[in-house]
């Protein structure tokens, strides 16, 4: 059920990140455009890159961590016997899974809160700064979920169970 679940997730996860850097690219064509044909960059084009290169890293972060393609040291654990191996790969899923749950999940969430709750907000934009934090929690709810069901998987398979 969760790898069913976490397969669709991840379908819809790599459409909106399509979506995000399609939106990415034609706003920042936009701000060079307005620079240089009209002389005035457009003053909401900027702060809509930065918004959507914070989103489109984190929800990428969380689609890596779904497809095994984060960031390891391969070459050290490579070298290191099968067993050895294979509990180091259990180790970091956790960790990535507790990690990904306490500091962003959980810590996000209370940053984003905490942002509505200021008031502050995007000037140009003029939308609440807490968009631009949701990214954390909303990726960070995302990374713990792919994590527990590598973890999951990766238990199974050691145990012989298969996947």
């Amino acid at each position: 059920m969760l790898r069913s679940f976490n397969q669709k997730a991840s379908k819809v996860l790599n459409s909106i990140l399509i979506a995000v850097f399609v939106l990415l690219v034609l706003d920042v064509l936009w701000g060079v455009g307005t620079r240089y044909v009209l002389g005035n960059q457009a003053r909401w084009s900027e702060e809509l890159a930065r918004l959507l290169m914070v989103w489109l890293a984190m929800l990428g972060a969380a689609l890596a961590t779904r497809e095994g393609q984060h960031l390891g040291l391969d070459v050290v654990v490579r070298q290191w016997s099968s067993e050895v191996q294979r509990l180091a790969v259990l180790f970091v899923h956790l960790a990535v899974a507790i990690f990904a749950f306490v500091i962003m999940a959980w810590g996000g969430g209370l940053l984003v809160a905490d942002r509505f709750e200021s008031g502050q907000m995007l000037p140009a934009l003029n939308i609440s700064r807490a968009w631009f934090y949701l990214a954390l929690p909303v990726s960070g709810t995302l990374i713990t979920i792919f994590s527990f069901e590598n973890f999951v998987s990766e238990l199974k398979e050691a145990k012989g169970g298969g996947v």
